[in-house]
């Protein structure tokens, strides 16, 4: 059973209850008092259990209403950012230039043993990209809970900024070799001074989770690596380091799917910067 159609099926769970309660009429001959108590509680814990589905419904259905087309998941898309932003999760500079360039659905889905037996949810693909702005993002919203559950976002580097690296690439019959140059401008994204505890602790609260763990990073399937688990104290930003090509950091959510972890990436290209956080990473 998928999470839109829960609700239904709960409502409907206590139906023989509520005939019950309607074919009963307190007072008459031959009621045993333990049986009118029997029954007051029984009406009673159905009225409870009305009112508490009600409430779960309407919230639960309103949300989903809410991301029901592409149009309105472009919409959340952008009012998650200003979350993202107003909480620190993201520099408040970021800015998501135009109209999204593409919005796709995606049923709900097993992500496999390589992805922990993760179930990802129904949701919109949202992909702002090919501007001339300075930021491009790719997002997940969960068409029920409306929040982002995959972000996907780059910043370009300012064209007085000073390159970090430079890497000569040979050319391709006859060309002549191409430098690329490479930044570390990830300020742009989200606070310098933001640690991985700091950062890990506003995902908990924005997800709605009690606690995390650091844990190893285990990719046995593409690039047979094992990363020990990084000190939560670390600048965020140190998570580019080259000694480790491809890695991610790995954590686990208290109250998330059990056993499925979320991912922390930070990539540089040539003239830009990612990062990706959630239910994604970027090796395979």
């Amino acid at each position: 059973m998928n999470r839109e159609t829960a609700f239904q099926a709960l409502s409907g769970l206590d139906d023989r209850y509520l005939a019950e309660a309607i074919r009963y009429a307190p007072g008459k001959a031959g009621d045993a008092p333990e049986r009118i108590t029997h029954m007051r509680k029984r009406v009673f814990t159905f009225a409870i259990a009305a009112v508490l589905l009600l409430a779960l419904s309407i919230t639960a259905f309103a949300a989903y209403s809410a991301v029901g087309s592409p149009q309105a998941a472009e919409r959340v898309a952008r009012e998650q950012i200003e979350v993202w932003k107003d909480m620190g999760l993201l520099a408040p500079g970021v800015v998501l230039e135009g109209e999204a360039r593409a919005v796709y659905e995606f049923e709900e889905r097993s992500g496999g043993d390589y992805w922990y037996g993760r179930l990802f949810p129904h949701h919109y693909d949202v992909r702002f990209y090919g501007t001339e702005g300075k930021y491009s993002c790719v997002l997940h919203v969960d068409t029920l809970s409306g929040k982002i559950t995959y972000l996907s976002i780059e910043a370009k580097a300012a064209e007085d900024a000073v390159p970090v690296r430079e890497e000569t690439i040979e050319g391709a019959d006859g060309q002549e070799p191409e430098s690329w140059y490479f930044y570390d401008n990830f300020e742009d994204i989200f606070p310098a001074d933001m640690t991985v505890d700091r950062f890990c602790t506003l995902l908990a609260e924005y997800w709605g989770f009690t606690g995390y763990t650091l844990a190893d990073t285990v990719d046995e399937m593409y690039y047979d690596a094992h990363w020990e688990a990084v000190d939560g104290a670390a600048l965020l930003r140190e998570l580019s380091s080259d000694t480790r090509v491809n890695y991610y950091l790995t954590v686990f959510f208290d109250g998330d799917q059990e056993g499925a972890p979320m991912y922390v990436q930070l990539a540089q290209f040539p003239g830009r910067v990612s990062m990706m956080v959630g239910t994604n990473h970027a090796v395979g």
